[in-house]
């Protein structure tokens, strides 16, 4: 049987379609990790979490308590000067009054602060005081919890001796009840943990390392595969009749097959969990694998004395096991089935009672052992190896991951014999076709109609760009556009001036401008007076927050003197420009995203469009003209470049749509040289047509893209192939600069999609 495995796993791993298929899982694992938990300006990025990793990483217990406590302190303290300059912006009584009692609370910390609010150095993470604030508040919670485990172990031994006191009073009878069985339980369990090695762990990281639904689900689908490749494949060619009239090609022969199963499942466990773990140390960091478990915040109810690499490695050893499990079932199936499609019914059958089940019974219920040690919930690593749970058994206390263990290694055990027994004495050696008639008519006269129906139906292009379009319309609605305090003065100045310089408008420049010159005055000679002695100290910082609290805006009057300065010099209009500048790309990474969602898009959906005539070995009649070659060629490329023309036209929408409900968009007749982003450009189109040139010119960049893959279908001949390679080209270096590298930018299309070079 030894020599049989890796015969056995040679006939599946062998087969370069099977190893591209598994390649391409690798690509949409490392794809959906990206984009699930890409920012939407509302959560913080994963950088963020790894900064402060990295930051707080050599770090004791009180230096990391420190820390956290001075950046929280002064992003209060901004908070509080950002309250302030709001309540400022708004002419009203009211206001005067908050500002007046807020700056008599807080006039020293508002003088110490303003300066760092106005030019945002207080950001050490992200880019909003928002975001930092979420970001901050999320690992100070999580540090709370792991620096109290001490008082957590200490609970659960006073619970311990608290029940111990009653059932003395009680003479024995509380004793005998779950709870205080489950009570004595838990203090047996956890006596002998300490805090010796927790080391605090932002739990970022290793929850993105150690649990992914997509993974799972990719991890299934390849065990499917690998299964119809192993059983599958052989019964549709009838081979078993020449295995079972061996002597030893019966048991020896299922158990390499089986045996071969547990060795993919390890791979491909490894492979995409791996990827994980890459794709969370680069981005979020992971930090120290060596500190114990309840180093992370999450899983400090865990009562195992393993490290954070440990419970990684039991994860991905549960897992492989469980596949194996899946993977052995569906083998059993296949071997009695008739029919090809019946194993992968089955399996997605038996999945989804599974999931309801998990999904569905709650954790209090009398059925909750139902719920935790079926497939799912075994498979939840982080549940299984990070939380505490005792189930009650009779009355008796019953660890969760102690029993889950026991009924996998049944499960392993009955699922194993069950392949053998199974195969051993099934009667269905072969397959049988399912034929259905229907009477759908797949040729049309019109020759474009006929080709996108097979491009898109049969090819399934459809289901591809209905999911990336469903992909590309939740970011571009989910992202979100803030107008800070200042951001609405400068609106508002603004709209007071749009349009040409005349003397009205530069009136109302000059009149401000003479304003902030004269508050400026005012506090050079509050300073002078404080210096020489005419007042004291406390008068002067009253004085000085009064003035200094009408000066928060002057960094955002100055993108409006900049325009003026402009316009005097070499002409043009005062224009609002930061709706224009987030429609163009700029100050976000937006025109990045749909790059990289159109360029996957893109691949997956005409990757096999060319090799489809060369599989089913039609392009031989086709091309017995060389107009009939060319014809179909030429109506299968527009076909596809409508296509993209749709998916091109969906982000630009979308985007224009959210941006306009924040911003306005006036003055888009004017020249784009008057627009401060393209001052010196030398184009002096208007802002509308450079709008339609930027979405032509992203439409030109996706049919580019559309040539290639097509090229690449047509010359390889087999569409898993043209997918892959036309990810490495166009894909995977957009891939690498979402992950950090941002000079792999320049070695793909997203310079000339996203304009950058105007």
């Amino acid at each position: 049987m030894i020599k049989l495995i890796p015969f056995e796993l040679k006939k599946v791993l062998g087969k370069r379609n099977f190893i591209a298929v598994v390649l391409l899982l690798l690509l949409v694992n490392v794809f959906m990790l990206w984009y699930l938990n890409s920012s939407n300006g509302e959560e913080p990025p994963l950088s963020a979490y790894k900064a402060v990793n990295n930051d707080i990483r050599d770090l004791n217990a009180d230096e990391q308590a420190e820390f956290l406590g001075e950046i929280r302190e002064t992003l209060d303290t901004v908070s509080i000067v950002e309250m302030i300059s709001v309540l400022s912006s708004q002419d009203n009584e009211n206001s005067r009054r908050s500002v007046q009692r807020l700056l008599e609370q807080y006039g020293e910390v508002y003088d110490e602060y303003r300066t760092r609010y106005e030019t945002g150095d207080y950001l050490g993470y992200t880019d909003s005081l928002n975001t930092e604030l979420r970001l901050i508040e999320d690992i100070q919670k999580q540090f709370d919890t792991v620096s109290g485990y001490d008082d957590y172990i200490k609970s659960i031994e006073k619970n311990r001796d608290l029940m111990n006191g009653v059932s003395i009073f009680n003479k024995g009878e509380a004793s005998d009840s779950f709870s205080s069985r489950n009570i004595e339980k838990s203090y047996a369990d956890h006596k002998d943990l300490s805090s010796e090695n927790i080391r605090f762990v932002p739990s970022k990281g290793v929850k993105l390392a150690s649990k992914s639904v997509v993974t799972d689900m990719l991890a299934l689908l390849a065990v499917m595969l690998f299964v119809g490749g192993l059983i599958g494949e052989e019964k549709e060619k009838r081979l078993f009749y020449v295995t079972r009239a061996t002597r030893l090609g019966v048991t020896e022969c299922m158990g390499a097959k089986l045996f071969a199963l547990l060795i993919f499942s390890a791979g491909i466990t490894a492979a995409l969990y791996g990827s994980n773990f890459l794709y969370a140390e680069l981005t979020a960091g992971i930090g120290d694998l060596t500190a114990a478990i309840q180093s992370v915040a999450d899983y400090t109810g865990s009562s195992l004395k393993i490290t954070i690499g440990e419970y990684l490695i039991f994860g991905i050893l549960m897992k492989t096991v469980l596949l194996f499990c899946f993977g052995g079932a569906l083998s059993a199936i296949c071997v009695i089935s008739s029919h090809s499609f019946v194993p992968q019914l089955c399996g997605v059958g038996i999945l989804a009672v599974f999931r309801a089940a998990y999904e569905f019974i709650p954790a209090y219920s009398i059925f909750s052992p139902v719920k935790y040690l079926t497939f799912w919930g075994a498979f939840d690593s982080e549940q299984l190896f990070g939380e505490y749970l005792n189930f009650n058994i009779f009355g008796f206390p019953i660890n969760r991951l102690t029993l889950t263990l026991w009924v996998t290694c049944v499960a392993f055990a009955f699922i194993t014999a069950a392949g053998l027994l199974l195969f051993a004495r099934g009667r269905s050696l072969e397959t049988r076709k399912l034929r259905v008639r229907t009477g759908v008519q797949l040729v049309h006269g019109n020759l474009f109609l006929h080709e996108g129906r097979k491009i898109l139906f049969m090819n399934k292009a459809l289901v591809v760009l209905l999911i990336f379009a469903v992909l590309i319309g939740y970011g571009e609605l989910d992202r979100r556009y803030y107008l800070s305090s200042g951001e609405t003065y400068y609106l508002g100045f603004m709209e007071k001036i749009e349009g040409e310089l005349d003397d009205e408008s530069e009136a109302i420049v000059i009149e401000e401008k003479e304003r902030y010159d004269k508050l400026f005055e005012q506090l050079e000679l509050v300073e002078q007076m404080i210096s020489s002695g005419e007042i004291d100290e406390q008068l002067g910082a009253e004085m000085k927050s009064a003035l200094q609290a009408q000066t928060i805006f002057y960094p955002y009057f100055q993108r409006v003197l900049a325009q003026y300065e402009h316009i005097r010099e070499n002409g043009g209009r005062f224009i609002y420009d930061t709706g224009y500048g987030k429609l163009f790309g700029y100050g976000d990474d937006s025109f990045l995203n749909d790059c990289l969602l159109l360029s996957v898009c893109v691949v997956f959906a005409f990757g096999s469009v060319m090799s489809y005539e060369s599989q089913k070995r039609s392009m031989n009649i086709i091309s017995a003209t060389a107009r009939g070659k060319f014809a179909v060629i030429r109506t299968k490329a527009a076909v596809c470049a409508v296509c993209a023309a749709v998916m091109t036209v969906i982000p630009c929408v979308l985007r224009f749509k959210m941006i306009t409900e924040n911003y306005h968009l006036k003055m888009a007749g004017s020249s784009l040289n008057d627009l401060p982003m393209y001052y010196g450009s030398g184009l002096g189109i208007p802002i509308w047509f450079f709008m339609l040139l930027t979405m032509l010119t992203q439409f030109l960049t996706l049919l580019l893209e559309t040539a290639a893959v097509l090229a690449l279908s047509y010359k390889l001949k087999n569409g898993t192939q043209a997918v892959i390679l036309g990810l490495v080209i166009f894909s995977a270096p957009l891939v690498l600069s979402v992950m950090g590298l941002d000079f792999m930018k320049w070695f793909s299309v997203y310079p000339v999609y996203s304009m950058k070079f105007v």
